[in-house]
């Protein structure tokens, strides 16, 4: 049985994948950290994602997958190796060898400068802290590989121009070398087109992982129907298109948001509600609030089971 764990993080993403073997220990897939710090709220079951793994049982991650460099993405992926032996860690992009400290700019107050090298410094302390505890670290390509005899895992990569420039840019700021100030920027806020998404297939059934990849970005590509779909960008107005949805046809989708979204975002989207209900039989959040169709609610998160002849079953917890 593979059973999927879509965890309250508030505004970010974690996902636990486990696959229960009566003849092995579970194989365990981790597809993003959420943040390194979830702020209480009243009302709110949401927490950092480290408690959640625990809270399950989870002894050892055979593969961390962390999409793209945004903070709810990332953030608490430190903690998280430092708890809890993982054999690897896989990202789009990897520091360079002797990545050094990235000091942010003291002239400028233009914050996507300056996050975006806060983020970075982040993730090398990450990597070095997977290669301390004995992690092998990866960059990810545009692959399929078999996980285990039933599941496997498709990589889309983003599109080559975006990892091209991505790669260029944050090289350059590692080893503190000019960097043309468009190209940085453009690298910075490319970042959720630069996510990786993957495609999971167990017993017959597909499970897409989406990062925070703009559906207009991708909706395009040969990807075909799915069964289950985690929406991107927390379900904001850039996270689908109706054209999208129709190829997908997915029977359950996933809204990874929070009750009270940041700093005023739309997340969920109303509009992108009603597209989702008018399609798809099943539609969860792990929190949202109250909507014109869709009644305020908050979970630890959302439990997805697929036992091996191919039955799919999704509550709330």
């Amino acid at each position: 049985m593979l059973e999927i764990f879509f965890c309250n993080v508030g505004d970010g993403d974690a996902i636990l994948l486990r696959e229960r073997r009566k003849a092995a220990k579970d194989y365990t897939v981790l597809v993003d950290a959420g943040r390194p710090f979830v702020e209480p709220a009243q009302g709110s079951f949401r927490k950092e994602a480290i408690y959640f793994l625990k809270a399950r049982g989870v002894d050892h991650i055979d593969r961390m997958v962390l999409t793209h460099l945004h903070i709810d993405h990332i953030g608490g992926a430190q903690r998280i190796l430092k708890a809890i032996p993982t054999e690897q860690l896989s990202a789009l992009y990897i520091p360079p060898a002797d990545a050094g400290w990235i000091t942010p700019s003291f002239t400028s107050v233009e914050k996507t400068e300056n996050g975006v090298k806060h983020l970075l410094n982040i993730f090398r302390d990450v990597t070095e802290t997977a290669r301390e505890t004995g992690c092998a670290v990866r960059t990810v390509g545009e692959e399929t590989n078999a996980l285990t005899e039933q599941l496997s895992v498709s990589v889309l990569l983003p599109k080559a121009q975006i990892v091209e420039r991505q790669k260029r840019v944050f090289d350059a700021l590692y080893r503190n070398e000019p960097v043309d100030a468009d190209e940085a920027y453009k690298a910075a806020k490319q970042r959720n087109l630069s996510s990786l998404m993957l495609l999971f297939t167990y017993a017959g059934r597909r499970v897409l992982i989406t990062g925070d990849r703009y559906a207009a970005d991708w909706e395009d590509e040969p990807i075909g129907p799915v069964d289950v779909v985690k929406l991107p960008h927390h379900g904001d107005p850039k996270s689908m298109t109706e054209g999208l949805l129709r190829k997908l046809s997915p029977q359950i989708a996933v809204i990874s948001c929070q009750s009270d979204p940041r700093g005023g975002k739309d997340r969920p989207n109303a509009e992108i509600v009603r597209m989702l209900q008018g399609r798809v039989p099943q539609l969860y959040c792990t929190e949202n609030r109250a909507l014109e169709t869709l009644p305020a609610s908050t979970h630890n998160g959302i439990r997805i089971t697929i036992g091996d002849d191919g039955a799919i079953a999704c509550e709330t917890e």
